[in-house]
């Protein structure tokens, strides 16, 4: 869509908060203040989640960062919601659901190489690590809601916006880009507004644990167009990168049938 990494969390942000208020202006859902400000502090850490991952993109590629933030936002979420959530019970859970997260890591490995990794690049994965905190919050404050679903949505996105809003404003001017406001992002924040009602929706009926490791299978299609079509990879890495996200997904599945 263009722009540089500041303009695109801004017009994605945008993007989405439009599509939440259409949603609240068609539904009218009734919320109280607690958790309408819970959710508002969801979408905040989201923008933090959301500006490290799109730095790490314009830096590193999207088929090197998908796969390993993949893994860090699968085992965060999964022990969040496993072990302070309590949606792990009794001694086999723990041991099933810390054996995927051995499966997801190998998958990642293999896709992504990481045993190759350069010393210049290991910077890139330490900020995409730390802000990755910010997608633990984002699907960890709504746990703590009385109202779940759709009726979230609207504040989670204002927190976004405002969020990405403040990342926008403070740092765009130290890199130019040719999307000043981010509007071409607005579109695949449209589309990304869609992924995240249905998110919210899948919290409340699966967990924590569950809704994210299956939000997650996106890794697939959106390694894959990188690896293809925008041949981020050469050929001789296509098969690697398969092998590791079928394993990848296998362990994602492990995960959710706890």
């Amino acid at each position: 869509m263009g722009g540089n990494y500041f303009q695109q969390l801004f017009g994605t942000s945008a993007g989405i908060f439009l599509f939440a208020s259409i949603v609240q202006a068609l539904f009218k859902y009734q919320i109280s203040i607690n958790d309408f400000m819970l959710y508002f502090i969801s979408g905040l850490f989201w923008s933090i989640g959301q500006a490290g991952q799109v730095w790490c993109f314009k830096k590193a590629g999207v088929s090197t960062i998908m796969p390993v933030t993949t893994a860090f936002q699968t085992i965060g979420n999964s022990l969040i919601g496993g072990w302070l959530f309590k949606e792990w019970v009794g001694v086999f859970d723990n041991l099933l659901g810390l054996a995927a997260l051995i499966i997801i890591l190998l998958g990642v490995a293999i896709s992504n190489g990481l045993v190759k990794i350069k010393r210049k690049d290991i910077m890139i994965y330490l900020v995409l690590l730390v802000t990755t905190i910010g997608y633990w919050g984002y699907s960890g404050f709504p746990h703590y809601c009385h109202t779940s679903g759709l009726a979230g949505f609207f504040p989670q996105s204002l927190g976004m916006f405002i969020g990405a809003s403040v990342i926008y404003f403070v740092g765009h001017k130290k890199i130019s880009g040719n999307d000043p406001l981010g509007m071409r992002n607005i579109i695949s924040g449209i589309v990304f507004g869609g992924a995240a009602s249905t998110y919210l929706v899948s919290l409340g009926l699966n967990g924590l644990v569950n809704a994210f490791a299956l939000s997650q299978l996106n890794v697939v299609i959106a390694t894959m167009v990188a690896t293809i079509i925008l041949k981020e990879k050469q050929k001789s890495q296509i098969i690697s990168t398969l092998a590791g996200l079928v394993i990848l997904i296998f362990g994602v599945f492990m995960m959710v049938s706890i």
